[in-house]
């Protein structure tokens, strides 16, 4: 499925992002309090330390590449390539605080505020969903067409990046995700609502089944996402 959001998709969003954005709050710290405990990463190695350190080039290399060319085949790379970083916080309050703020500015029509959230979130997480989707709507309600097609663009690919990794209908199929504020901003992108949250096992791999609702005709379904990067990583300072 190659996802495409509009402008007048994105006015409509526009309409229930506050909303569904509390919604994922709520969600992701419910699945936070639900996840098993988990422990600070122990000391790197030298070794290790290297590793990251290649890590962290490939990432900024990636980054420029995306910067450049947005195409859902780089973006793909670049969040699988993210996972791997130092920077890398899948449980961070960070993203999601800018959400909240950018959604606020949002709902007032406040278009500098807006582009001043979404700058610092984009620069604390380029591949956010919401600091792309926000952009967007922002650059053009500010009059700025090229850059608002720009974070379409980036939006677009990271939405078709996701859906390349599955279907989401069955745990082998799961759409791999990078964080819980990632898969709620999938969901609400979409124009549904998430219900229900659970966490599942299926050899020895973590998922989240997520239950959906089709706001429009009130359809019940379910998604599963694979979360075993974020709990790879756990709680990192």
């Amino acid at each position: 499925m190659v996802f495409r959001i509009g402008i007048l998709t994105a006015l409509l969003l526009l309409l229930s992002g506050c909303a569904q954005q509390l919604q994922s709050q709520q969600g992701a710290a419910a699945a936070m309090s639900a996840s098993p405990p988990m422990t600070a990463a122990p000391p790197m190695s030298a070794a290790q330390r290297a590793q990251q350190d290649a890590a962290d080039q490939h990432y900024q290399l990636l980054l420029s590449e995306v910067q450049q060319a947005p195409e859902p085949r780089r973006l793909a790379s670049l969040r699988q390539a993210y996972t791997k970083t130092s920077a890398y916080r899948p449980y961070s309050m960070v993203e999601r605080a800018l959400s909240s703020l950018m959604f606020e500015a949002i709902a007032k029509k406040d278009w500098q505020q807006c582009l001043s959230h979404t700058s610092n979130l984009l620069a604390e997480q380029f591949i956010s969903l919401n600091g792309h989707y926000g952009a967007m709507v922002c650059q053009f309600e500010s009059g700025n067409t090229e850059q608002g097609e720009y974070h379409q663009e980036v939006l677009d690919g990271l939405m078709a990046a996701i859906w390349q990794s599955g279907d989401g209908k069955t745990p082998e199929t799961a759409f791999f995700c990078t964080s819980t504020t990632e898969l709620y901003a999938f969901i609400n992108l979409h124009g549904f609502n998430a219900k229900a949250q659970a966490l599942v096992w299926h050899e020895e791999q973590p998922y989240d089944l997520m239950t959906i609702v089709n706001p429009r005709d009130e359809h019940e379904f379910s998604w599963y996402f694979n979360i075993s990067a974020q709990m790879a990583r756990g709680f990192v300072k």
